[in-house]
C-alpha cells in the first residue's frame, strides 16, 4: 500500500502546490496577457463586440431569465425564435454555465458589458486553472506559466472568444475536472471516505457545470479525462472504491442534468436538420496550419494551430524518446491524451500532395449523427496534452539558477508571442443601434409577433435568408416578443426554410424573391390577425446594402393602410403597426407648421412615413434635402388630413427638360396641370376640393408626369435611374372647413 501511496504523492502533496503569493503572480500574469488578447473589446465598452455571433448570448441569457422569471415558459422550448413555430433548445448553445454571471451584471453595466466581462474571465480562467493543474503536476512555475498562456491564447480558443462563442471557450473547466478528479483520487490514497464522497459530489457538479456550458464538452473530456482517470485508477491502492466514486459523479451529473438541464428535451427534437456532408467541414491546411497561424484566425473557415505547439511536441517528443531528460513513465499518457484529438483535428480527410487519405474523423461524425461538426474544435485538447507532456518531460533538468531559469521562460514566452502574434486582436463588430420604439413594444402588455425586414433565419449548419439580417435576433432582450428573425444552434428545416425562397411575403421582404402584390397581401392579412403581428420593422440600412431600394418596401406597406398603420421612423428603421394591435393607429396627419397648414418634407429623415412607390432614395443637393421621382409612372404620397379644401404646392424641378404634371386624389385625377422647369427648384399650386378630400383620412395623392430620362442613357452621368422631377417638399394649405 505504501508503494501505491508513493508513486501517487508527487501529484498531490501539499509541497508542490502554488504558495498564495505564486497564486496572486499567476493570476496577475494571465490578467494581462488576457488584457493583450482582448483589448479591442476592452477598449470600446458598449459600442462593438466579438464576431458575427455576438448577438445570440445577449438574447439567450435575456431569454432564460425571461423564462424563469415567467409563468408557462420554459428554458428548453420556445416559439420566440422563428415564429410562430416552437423548438426544443436542447441542442441550443445558451452556455448556461455563465448565465448568473450575466444575471448579476447585467442590470448594473448592461449587456453588451457584462458578456465582454464573461469573456475576459473565461480567459484568465483558461491560462490561471491549467497553470494549477500543471504545477500541481509537479511542473516548474515556469513550464506551468507558458502552458496555461498556450491554453489561453491559442488560435482555436481566442477564435471562441472573438465569436462570442462562450459556450466553447471555457477550456478552463477541463483542468479544473482534472483537479476535482485529484481531489477524489487523493481523498481515497488517504483513507479519507467521507471527504472522497464530497469531493466526487462537486465532481458530479463540475461535470453537470460543463455540459450546461455546451454538449460537445463530454467529446472534449473525453479525450482528456479518459487517460488520465486510468492513470489514477492504476495508481490509486483502493481502485474498486475510485471507480465507484467516479461513477457515482457522473451518476450525479446525469441526475442534475436530467432535473436542471437539457436531456428530457433531446428527444423533443423532431423534423429535419439540414444536410450538411462531412466532406464540408472546414479543416486545417496541412502542414502550413501547423507551421503558422492563419491571417484570418477569426474565421472559422481558417483554422490554424501555429507552430509552437507542434514544435513543442515534436521537440519534447525526440527528446523523451531519446531519454533526455529522464523522467516519470506518466509522462506517456500526456502521449495519449495528445494524440488522438490531433489526428482527429485533422479532418475527414488528409491530403499530401495528390494523395487524399480518409480520416478518423469520419467515424466521430458518424457517431454525433453529425453534430460534431468542426474538427479544429478538438485543437485545445491537443494544445492541452501537448504542454502537460512538455512539462512532465523538461521540468526534471531545467537550469537550477533562478537568473538561467528566467532568461529561459522569457526567451519561450517571446517565442510563444510572436508565434501566436499574441498582441495582434481580433477584429470586432458594431453594435446594433438602439431604438426606443423597441423599448416601447416591451412595455406593452401583449402578446404578438414582431417581423423584421429584412428576413433571415439560421442554425448551428445553415445560415439562410439574409445574413445581416438574423442578428435582428439582439433587439428581442428590448422588445421581449416573439419574432421570425433568428439563429437557433440546431433547429428543424421546417421551421425556417420556407422563406429563404418559398414563401412569397418572407421572401419578397428578404429581397430573395419578385413581389406578387396580391399573394403578399393576402399572406400579410391572414397573419397579422392569426399569429397575430403586432410589428413590421423595415430596416432601411440592411436592405440598401443589398442593392436593392428599401423604398419598394415602404412604398408596398404604406398602400395597405387597411393592415398596416401609418409607420414610425427612427434613424434607418420604419416601424409599421399592424391595424390588429390593441392600441390601434396615430393619423398620418402631417405636422402642422402654421394654423391649417400641413407640410412633408421630402428628402428628410422621417418621410418614409408618407411616401410610396415612384421615389428614389433620399438625397442632399446643396443643403436642399429631397428625392427624385420617376421610378413608376406616377409616384404616391399617403397622409390625413382634416376635411375641407386645400391649395396643394409642391417644390419640384424637373430633369434636363420641362415636364408636365398633373395631381390625382385617391385615384381620381384633378383639374390644373404644372409646367415644371428644369433650371431651379419653384412651388407650383394645384387645387385638392372638398368632395375629393372626403373624410380626409387614408388619402393617396399622385404626382403624374408626361416621362423621365435615364441619366446614363443620355449621356449626363452613370446613373441608371429613371429622373422626371426632384421634389423637396409638399404644402397643404386649408380653405374652409
Amino acid at each position: 500500500m505504501n508503494r501505491h501511496a508513493d508513486s501517487f504523492s508527487p501529484s498531490i502533496t501539499a509541497s508542490t502546490r502554488p504558495r498564495a503569493a505564486l497564486h496572486f503572480a499567476a493570476l496577475s500574469f494571465f490578467s494581462l496577457t488576457a488584457f493583450l488578447t482582448l483589448y479591442p473589446l476592452l477598449f470600446s465598452p458598449g459600442s462593438r463586440a466579438a464576431g458575427y455571433d455576438w448577438f445570440f448570448p445577449h438574447w439567450a441569457y435575456w431569454w432564460v431569465r425571461h423564462a424563469l422569471t415567467t409563468e408557462g415558459l420554459h428554458v428548453y422550448t420556445s416559439n420566440f425564435v422563428m415564429a410562430p413555430f416552437t423548438t426544443s433548445f436542447a441542442y441550443n448553445a445558451m452556455a448556461l454555465f455563465w448565465f448568473p454571471v450575466w444575471a448579476a451584471l447585467e442590470p448594473v453595466v448592461g449587456t453588451i458589458a457584462a458578456v465582454n466581462v464573461i469573456i475576459f474571465l473565461a480567459c484568465v480562467l483558461n491560462g490561471y486553472v491549467f497553470f494549477v493543474f500543471l504545477h500541481s503536476e509537479a511542473a516548474a512555475p515556469g513550464l506551468a506559466l507558458i502552458g496555461g498562456v498556450v491554453l489561453q491564447v491559442f488560435p482555436a480558443v481566442r477564435y471562441f472568444y472573438y465569436n462570442s462563442h462562450i459556450n466553447l471557450m471555457n477550456w478552463f473547466l477541463i483542468p479544473a475536472l482534472l483537479l476535482l478528479w485529484k481531489a477524489v483520487a487523493a481523498a481515497v490514497c488517504g483513507g479519507r471516505l467521507r471527504r472522497s464522497a464530497i469531493a466526487a459530489g462537486v465532481m458530479g457538479v463540475g461535470l453537470w457545470a460543463a455540459v450546461l456550458s455546451d454538449l460537445q464538452y463530454p467529446i472534449f473530456g473525453a479525450f482528456v479525462l479518459g487517460p488520465y482517470g486510468l492513470l489514477t485508477l492504476w495508481r490509486s491502492p483502493r481502485r474498486g472504491l475510485l471507480a465507484g466514486l467516479g461513477v457515482l459523479a457522473v451518476g450525479l451529473a446525469l441526475g442534475l442534468l436530467w432535473l436542471a438541464g437539457p436531456l428530457p428535451y433531446l428527444d423533443d427534437m423532431t423534423g429535419t436538420l439540414a444536410p450538411s456532408p462531412v466532406e464540408e467541414r472546414p479543416v486545417i491546411d496541412f502542414p502550413a496550419g501547423f507551421l503558422a497561424m492563419a491571417d484570418t484566425w477569426w474565421d472559422w473557415n481558417s483554422p490554424s494551430f501555429g507552430a509552437f505547439v507542434s514544435a513543442t511536441a515534436l521537440i519534447s517528443l525526440a527528446a523523451a524518446l531519446a531519454r533526455f531528460p529522464r523522467g516519470g513513465w506518466d509522462r506517456w499518457v500526456w502521449l495519449v491524451v495528445f494524440v488522438p484529438p490531433l489526428v482527429l483535428a485533422l479532418g475527414p480527410t488528409l491530403t499530401i500532395g495528390d494523395v487524399r487519405i480518409a480520416m478518423p474523423f469520419r467515424l466521430l461524425y458518424t457517431l454525433t449523427d453529425g453534430h460534431f461538426k468542426m474538427p479544429w474544435r478538438l485543437g485545445p485538447a491537443f494544445a492541452l496534452g501537448v504542454m502537460a507532456f512538455a512539462s512532465k518531460v523538461w521540468s526534471p533538468r531545467l537550469p537550477r539558477h533562478r537568473a538561467a531559469r528566467a532568461f529561459l521562460f522569457g526567451g519561450v514566452f517571446l517565442l510563444l508571442a510572436l508565434d501566436l502574434r499574441l498582441f495582434a486582436g481580433g477584429p470586432t463588430t458594431p453594435v446594433l443601434p438602439r431604438y426606443a420604439t423597441y423599448e416601447q413594444m416591451g412595455r406593452e402588455p401583449y402578446d404578438y409577433v414582431v417581423i423584421e425586414v429584412p428576413t433571415g433565419a439560421g442554425t448551428g449548419e445553415i445560415l439562410l435568408g439574409d445574413a445581416d439580417a438574423i442578428p435582428l435576433q439582439y433587439y428581442g432582450i428590448f422588445h421581449g416578443k416573439r419574432m421570425v428573425n433568428g439563429f437557433i444552434s440546431r433547429a428543424p428545416l421546417e421551421h425556417f426554410w420556407y422563406l429563404h425562397t418559398d414563401d412569397p411575403m418572407m421572401a419578397w421582404l428578404g429581397q430573395r424573391r419578385l413581389l406578387e402584390p396580391d399573394t403578399v397581401e393576402n399572406q400579410l392579412r391572414q397573419r397579422i390577425f392569426d399569429w397575430p403581428v403586432g410589428y413590421l420593422v423595415v430596416h432601411q440600412d440592411l436592405i440598401r446594402r443589398k442593392g436593392t431600394p428599401p423604398e419598394e418596401v415602404i412604398g408596398y406597406l404604406n398602400a395597405h393602410d387597411a393592415l398596416l398603420c401609418a409607420p414610425t421612423v427612427e434613424g434607418s428603421a420604419v416601424f409599421y403597426r399592424t391595424r390588429w394591435h390593441p392600441d390601434g393607429c396615430i393619423p398620418r396627419t402631417p405636422p402642422e407648421v402654421e394654423p391649417g397648414v400641413y407640410a412633408i418634407d421630402i428628402g428628410t429623415g422621417g418621410d418614409e412615413r408618407y411616401i410610396g412607390w415612384g421615389w428614389h432614395w433620399q438625397e442632399t443637393v446643396a443643403d436642399i434635402t429631397l428625392r427624385w421621382a420617376g421610378d413608376r409612372p406616377q409616384t404616391d404620397v399617403y397622409l390625413d388630413l382634416p376635411r375641407g379644401s386645400y391649395e396643394v404646392a409642391v417644390a419640384m424641378q424637373a430633369f434636363e427638360e420641362p415636364r408636365r404634371v398633373r395631381i390625382a386624389l385617391n385615384g381620381r385625377l384633378l383639374e390644373g396641370e404644372a409646367t415644371v422647369q428644369p433650371d431651379s427648384l419653384a412651388s407650383y399650386t394645384f387645387d385638392l376640393p372638398a368632395d375629393a378630400v372626403g373624410s380626409g383620412t387614408a388619402l393617396a395623392l399622385s404626382l403624374h408626369y408626361d416621362g423621365w430620362l435615364v441619366p446614363a442613357e443620355i449621356g449626363h452621368s452613370p446613373d441608371r435611374r429613371r429622373l422626371a422631377v426632384a421634389v423637396d417638399w409638399l404644402r397643404f394649405t386649408r380653405r374652409s372647413g
